[in-house]
């Protein structure tokens, strides 16, 4: 499992999850800790059910298949690409305000 951390998974029809990274506790309730395999940034899990990859979507606290094994689902992660944004694409983003006080920005309340 370990190469597939810093990777997204690409399902057969294009759809990206991740960028996954080893799992921290304390976990949702809901899931199991030892069937937890790895999280992404935006608090979704990949999970063990039955011998399947699934990603737990912590939104909607539903599974979605991804692969049959874990061996599969390595095999169909790769790193991210690069997304280039071009001059005001960006209309707003939310940025940590502990982050945002190691460069002298005020965070608003």
């Amino acid at each position: 499992m370990n190469r597939a951390f810093g990777k997204v998974f690409k399902s057969e029809t294009g759809v990206e999850y991740g960028v996954i990274r080893k799992a921290k506790e304390p976990f949702p309730e809901v899931l199991s800790t030892s069937n937890v395999l790895a999280e992404d940034d935006c608090g979704n899990y990949f999970v063990l059910l039955n011998e399947a990859v699934c990603f737990w979507d912590d939104e909607t606290g539903e599974n979605h298949f991804l692969s049959g094994s874990v061996n599969d689902f390595v095999s169909s992660c790769s790193a991210p690409e690069e997304v280039e944004l071009e001059l005001g694409q960006v209309e707003s983003a939310w940025i940590d305000p502990e982050f945002a006080k190691q460069f002298g920005i005020k965070s608003k309340p």
